[in-house]
């Protein structure tokens, strides 16, 4: 079996739509989980949930506020961010236009349906 996975623009292995936007799984594997998330303007992921592990966010559009145990942090494009994701966080995009970003959990810590 290879080690290598390349997914190409538009590909992805499932999609969750939770009514703000799309949250699509670009790959998982026994150690990580690949993720592009679109939030609308205005719009937040209707969950705050924490589970085991480390996530990171790199903002390729917009501007997502991540809040991490009651503490806000505003990125814009380009912008990168690390947590400990065993810490209770949230997803909103308080601007004017679409939010895209690109996250990444290990381990893998997404209930995928579907």
């Amino acid at each position: 079996m290879s080690r290598v996975k390349v997914v190409r623009r538009g590909e992805c292995e499932a999609e969750i739509n939770p009514g703000s936007g799309a949250i699509r799984l670009l790959l998982r594997s026994g150690l990580m989980e690949c993720m592009l998330v679109e939030v609308e303007a205005g719009r937040e992921i209707p969950m705050e949930y924490s589970h085991p592990g480390e996530e990171l966010r790199l903002v390729l559009e917009g501007e997502i506020e991540v809040e991490v145990e009651g503490e806000r942090h505003l990125l814009r494009r380009g912008d990168f961010m690390w947590f400990d994701s065993s810490q209770k966080h949230r997803i909103r995009n308080p601007g004017k236009v679409r939010a895209v970003y690109f996250s990444a959990n290990t381990p893998p810590a997404m209930r995928w349906e579907g």
